[in-house]
């Protein structure tokens, strides 16, 4: 019998050197993981990793698994990506991962386009920090992934869509005080009399968090942080409720007229959103017709 898992967790458990750590990576429990092993074992009456050693290595009846269980999955893409191929698109299954801040500004300025399209190409969308989402490209969890550069965790190919601008988002008090006391002053300037303030960030390991914190550092900057958040959208609202300051890139800038702070642009040849839209691609993975109709389509639109 074959097992879709068997891959996944016997590298895990060769790249941790330890089930237990193995376990933790993948989200399952460890007894899970143990049981899952030793009954593939049972099944082919050979072992698979070396139990005694410290760390915990593969045998090389496990090598030899992997190779083939890599040899058996490539076949079954190749020959699921032919039929999806001979389908003609009428058909087919898409799943993209996209950073939540893209999920809001970007991804919707292109799905509807691709379902007018290709209504028989059933979507998943899988909305995860820039991190996560590298992962899952790692893991084969999803075809194509609408993320931020740069990379983290992975080299993967990648076609850029564009790039914006970063924004220093001001409450409104303070705006208003900025205009009164720091008439012509860039953005430069502007560092120099907030160091004191306080910031509304994103979570760590979210991209524009990256960003942030890069930002801060080259400006020798320790923010007061009033509050973390998950959505960009959020921390601008409560900017505008005057709790504290932010960053934003341009399309969140853009989305928001309502807000009655002020908004000033950073150097862009050192501090700009890339957006992309990555994926693996090489002699065990290619682009599904589908995908590649995806970064097609994204790629059109906004060349436009």
């Amino acid at each position: 019998m074959i097992n879709t898992n068997s891959v996944q967790y016997l590298e895990a458990v060769g790249r941790f050197g330890s089930i237990s750590r193995a376990a933790k990576h993948l989200y399952i429990s460890q007894p899970y993981l143990s049981k899952f092993i030793k009954d593939i074992e049972t099944e082919l009456g050979v072992t698979l990793i070396n139990r005694e050693s410290n760390p915990i290595t593969l045998t090389y009846a496990g090598e030899r698994y992997l190779d083939y269980m890599n040899q058996i999955n490539y076949t079954y893409k190749e020959m699921k990506q032919e039929l999806q191929n001979i389908s003609e698109l009428k058909k087919g299954r898409l799943v993209i991962g996209v950073n939540p801040i893209l999920a809001a500004h970007t991804l919707y300025d292109i799905l509807p386009e691709f379902i007018k399209a290709y209504p028989g190409i059933e979507l998943k969308l899988i909305e995860e920090p820039s991190h996560r989402i590298e992962q899952l490209l790692i893991d084969n969890k999803i075809d194509i992934a609408l993320t931020i550069l740069p990379f983290y965790q992975g080299t993967f190919k990648y076609d850029v869509l564009y790039s914006e601008a970063i924004y220093l988002a001001l409450p409104p008090d303070y705006a208003l005080l900025l205009s009164q006391q720091s008439e012509g002053k860039n953005a430069e300037d502007i560092h120099d009399d907030i160091r004191n303030e306080r910031f509304i960030l994103l979570k760590p390991n979210m991209a524009l968090r990256h960003l942030t914190d890069q930002i801060l550092e080259n400006h020798d900057i320790t923010p007061q942080i009033a509050m973390e958040t998950m959505s960009v959208d959020n921390a601008l609202r409560l900017v505008n409720e005057g709790l504290g300051m932010t960053y934003v890139p341009e399309s969140v800038k853009n989305s928001m007229p309502q807000f009655k702070g002020h908004f000033i642009k950073l150097d862009a040849s050192k501090y700009a959103n890339h957006v992309v839209l990555a994926y693996k691609y090489d002699k065990l993975n290619h682009l599904s017709k589908g995908a590649y109709a995806f970064l097609e389509m994204a790629k059109s639109i906004y060349r436009k």
